[in-house]
Formats: C-alpha cells, structure tokens, sequence
C-alpha cells in the first residue's frame, strides 16, 4: 500500500509541477501579447501624431508655392477696407456655393419642391447624402448647401434652376458678368477643382455683398442650426452650421468655409457692429478664421458709418428753357470712413433708358455711380424733384462727369461735389 500510495503521491507532484509550467507559460505569453499591444498602441499614436505633423507641413509647404490672397470690404458701397493680393485670381473651393445660393434663390421658388437628379447622388466632397428621387424643397437645399456645404445639394439645385448642371453654371458665368467681375470664372456649382474655376478674394467679397442684401441669403448664412422635416422620402435632417465665426465671432452674421487640396483653407466672413456690415474674404490661408477676425477687428476699430448724403439732397439742377428740374438722392447714403481721411472718388450719372415724358416727381430716373481708380465702387438711386416733361435733357446726363471730395476729421466732415466745373 505504501508503495502505491508513494507511486500516486509522484503522479500528483509532476501534474502540479505541469500545470504550474503551463500557467507560467501562458502568463509570460499573455504579458508578451500585452505588451505588444501596448507598443502597438504607442506606436500609432505616434504615426498619428507624425501624421498631422506631416500633413501640417505638407498644408504648409504647397500652400506656400501658392499665392494668398485677403479683403475686407464695407457691403454697402463695396469700398475696400484691407486688402492683400484681393484681385489674384486663385481657387475658391466651396465658397463658391456663395454664388450657387444666390442665382438659385434669385431664380427659383424657395418653397418649390424638387425630385433629386440622378447626377446628384453620390457626388464626391462634402455631402448631404441625397438619394435619387428624396423630394426636398428649395429652401431646405441651400440650407444643405451652405450649413453642410453639401456638393450632392449644389448638383440638385443646379437642375432644379438651370435644368442641367451646364446651363445653371453658364447661369453663374452670368451674374459675375452682371455684377461686373473681371477675375471669376466658374466651372461648377459647388467648388471642386476646375481648371478655369478660380475668383479673387475682392471679387468673392462682391459676390458676397450682393447675395447678403437678399433676406433670405442673409437668414440662411447666419443660422447654426437647422431642421429638415421628414417626409415619405427621406428622413428628418439635422444640420449644424461649419462657419466657426457666427459662434466665436462679435456681430458675426456668415456667411461660408471652403477647403481642398488645390485651393487650400478659404472662408467669406461677415459681421456687422455700430450699423456697419463688413465682409471679409480669404483665400489659401491656414489660419482663416484668426485671419478674418484679426482684419474685420481692425476695420471695425479704424472706420465708422458717416452720414455723406441724404434723402432728397440735390445733386444736379438741369435747365430746360425757363424750367429748372431737380435731380436729387432717392436715400440718406452713409460711407465707411476714418478719422483724419480725405477721400476723392470721380462720378457719373447713369440713366435709365426706358423713361417716358411727363415723369412724376420722385420717380427713379437712374443711378450716381462712384468709381475708385477706374473701378467701380458703390452706386446711389437718384430721382426727380418735379415732373419731367422732357425725357431727352434727362438723358443728357448720362455724359455728365464729376468729382467728389470728402474729408473726415474729429466727427466732422466736409465735401464738394462738383459736375463739369459746377460745384454744389
């Protein structure tokens, strides 16, 4: 019995001994695969550090192989507050949707409602995530296009206004014709890259006045957030706005960010404080939004809206026999300017050539329009003091030439307009 129990005591020992080898075994494993993934881990952390590190110097160095460009300008009359390189043409990415928003709204019902294209599903960029025959309306896509900045929605609206993709661009092409820029051509509605698709940072900045007198741009770019109902189509859509600026910005009220490989980091801000809408655009820089505030601050502190004209003030009287007919300023106009400035602008007179005689008093007959270096700045309504019975001396004015001389200093200013050697 001894030796039995001796023999089984032996089979006990060496099992234990086993099962204590095999636990070490698996210990020093397990403690080998911890820590492989903790270096794992380490490791790409450090490819990710290494990564954003390398794509902010990649960011940084094509960025300067490229040019720059910034504006600030004052919305109403269009004068240029700051500016570096802002006639450059240079890639605008999707700030483009600025000039999408506006010919969409200019010419389509916003409570319309539209069965998404084919083509605008799946765009690539930015997206919405249309899905081909969703019904959205109008309103709800450019809220899509310009919180979202959705390339999916540029296409639908772009169908939806033009009929195709080709035709709402040449729409676009249009406008900036219209609107007098000499620096912008568009190749598509929402900014991908394009070989002749670029603008100027003064030019966007234009764009950008124009669209902001609308309303309904207007409410559009300044809201954070935004709710698109559900329907037996799609379901509900929340949208928050990307534009930093309205949340982190005094008086920020737009307007929209833009950004590829090609055109680098782009944004149009705007703001408004003490009465005065500033609007400020730039084009490949890194910093945008430190950019833009660092500008419009600037602005803001070295201009102030001045009074320069009134409604009804009389510009120019014209004599026709022994009647004199009075030409005057439709509505008070008020000038960015700053303390100590003296400011001299050239005018002419632009009338309207599908006036009739016997023009009742008050009518629009035209507009003054003012010129910096050739290019044009801001224009005014003007209109008739009396009834005008003869529409031919009217349109005499429109060879009329003028200068216009300002100076503002502690508060006060003073000015001359002169038209051909008249002074008033």
């Amino acid at each position: 019995m001894s030796k039995y129990f001796s023999i089984k005591s032996i089979c006990k020992t060496i099992s234990v001994i086993l099962a204590i080898l095999i636990l070490s075994i698996m210990f020093i494993q397990l403690k080998s695969i911890i820590s492989d993934d903790l270096a794992f881990a380490d490791n790409a952390e450090l490819k990710l550090n290494s990564s954003i590190e390398n794509a902010d110097s990649y960011y940084n160095a094509t960025a300067a192989n490229r040019s720059s460009s910034m504006v600030v300008i004052e919305e109403s009359t269009l004068r240029v507050l700051a500016e570096s390189n802002k006639d450059m043409p240079l890639e605008m990415a999707s700030t483009t949707k600025i000039m999408t928003a506006l010919v969409a709204i200019e010419n389509v019902d916003l409570n319309k409602e539209i069965k998404v294209a084919d083509e605008a599903v799946g765009v690539e960029g930015s997206s919405i995530y249309l899905k081909y025959g969703e019904i959205w309306t109008i309103r709800d896509l450019i809220y899509g296009l310009m919180l979202r900045s959705g390339n999916d929605a540029a296409v639908a609206l772009a169908v939806a206004a033009g009929g195709s993709v080709e035709n709402f661009v040449k729409m676009m092409n249009d406008k900036a014709a219209e609107l007098g820029l000499k620096n912008t051509h568009f190749d598509n509605p929402n900014g991908l890259h394009g070989d002749t698709h670029y603008t100027s940072a003064y030019d966007l900045a234009v764009i950008t006045a124009f669209a902001m007198r609308n309303e309904e741009f207007k409410k559009i770019v300044g809201t954070k957030t935004y709710t698109v109902e559900s329907n037996d189509t799609h379901p509900t859509y929340y949208f928050a706005n990307k534009n930093k600026m309205l949340a982190n910005y005094d008086g920020a009220n737009g307007v929209k960010t833009g950004y590829t490989k090609d055109s680098g980091r782009c944004l149009v801000s705007s703001a408004e404080r003490n009465g005065m809408q500033l609007i400020c655009a730039v084009l490949n820089i890194y910093d945008t939004y430190g950019t833009c505030a660092a500008n419009m601050d600037k602005a803001f502190n070295e201009y102030v809206p001045v009074e320069v004209g009134k409604k009804g003030d009389i510009l120019e009287s014209i004599s026709v026999g022994d009647k004199e007919y009075g030409i005057a300023l439709e509505n008070d106009f008020v000038m960015p300017l700053k303390d100590g400035e003296n400011l001299g602008l050239s005018c002419r007179f632009e009338i309207r050539e599908d006036l009739a005689p016997n023009l009742a008093a008050g009518a629009v007959i035209g507009k003054l329009r003012f010129y910096d270096d050739n290019r044009l700045l801001f224009s005014a309504n003007i209109v008739n003091i009396n009834e005008i019975n003869d529409i031919g001396a009217l349109q005499k004015l429109s060879a009329f030439v003028g200068d216009w001389q300002i100076s503002y200093t502690n508060g006060k200013t003073q000015q001359i307009f002169s038209v051909r050697g008249g002074s008033l």
